[in-house]
């Protein structure tokens, strides 16, 4: 599989199952890699912001003032501490390297303001296999404990996964696709007002990534046989908890990313964000 971010050099699936993936990113020197998780998810945010087609043409007389662009385009604010967008970069990030997606719309490209919080679906992507495609609509939290994390995601899929909800979403999508996307009338087409919800339903993967503060970093500080079995019970009993607040027929993909503190990790994301935007 091709990993256009890398991240395989800093994370490892260690748990992959049909509907549960779990990611590691674990020690050196007995320290929690941080820097490098940092790097690899600051590495998303050109074409999180201006959609994969974009970088198709982009030259590299542009690439300066375009970074900046995408930058500036996330947020510009202070009061970092309480969005989403560094979820959703996460989430950009899984898709793409873990899941071979290719990104359908990048919503935030068409927000009016820097600071607006854009609604709908945390990232829209497809993937297209041996003839068989799949639409990606996922869903991103960022939580200080991963039972609150995952009980609001199975939120998220029963307010979102009904036929008023996914028609609206459809309509506003629709009209965005850019045309270099592959396959690109039947995307248009799959979204178009009068077909058939049942048909859509079978197409319909929603990822949804839990990125949160594990208490399994308190007692351990190396890759150790006893870290990781206590990584797959943690990550196993949310699975469960996930379980029993969801019920739905379209597939679900949890993806579970424990770090010791996820505000540390927004700060560090925030710090690289605005030096991108000095630059």
């Amino acid at each position: 599989m091709a990993r256009p971010f890398e991240s395989d050099l800093v994370l490892s699936e260690k748990i992959s199952d049909t509907n549960l993936r779990v990611y590691h990113v674990g020690f050196e020197s007995n320290k929690f890699r941080l820097t490098p998780l940092v790097e690899v998810i600051r590495k998303v945010i050109p074409e999180f912001a201006f959609g994969y087609h974009e970088g198709m043409t982009l030259s590299y007389t542009e690439v300066v003032e375009r970074i900046v662009e995408a930058a500036n385009t996330v947020y510009l604010t202070d009061k970092y501490k309480r969005r989403g967008e560094f979820g959703e970069l996460i989430l950009h990030l899984l898709l793409r390297d873990w899941c071979n997606t290719i990104p359908l719309v990048s919503k935030i490209y068409f927000k009016d303001s820097h600071n607006a919080t854009v609604h709908g679906f945390d990232g829209i992507h497809i993937t297209i296999e041996e003839n068989k495609k799949k639409l990606w609509l996922g869903e991103s939290k960022l939580y200080m404990d991963g039972e609150s994390g995952v009980k609001e995601l199975a939120k998220d899929v029963l307010n979102h996964v009904n036929a008023n909800y996914l028609k609206k979403e459809f309509e506003l999508i629709r009209r965005k696709i850019p045309q270099e996307i592959p396959d690109v009338e039947y995307w248009m087409n799959l979204m178009h007002k009068h077909k058939n919800l049942d048909e859509v339903f079978d197409t319909i993967v929603i990822p949804l990534v839990c990125t949160y503060s594990s208490k399994i970093f308190v007692d351990h500080c190396d890759n150790t046989d006893d870290y990781f079995a206590a990584l797959e019970k943690e990550c196993r009993e949310l699975f469960e908890i996930f379980n029993g607040k969801v019920e739905t027929d379209v597939e679900l993909l949890l993806l579970l990313l424990p770090v010791p503190c996820k505000d540390e990790l927004n700060t560090e994301l925030d710090s690289r964000l605005k030096n991108m935007q000095k630059i």
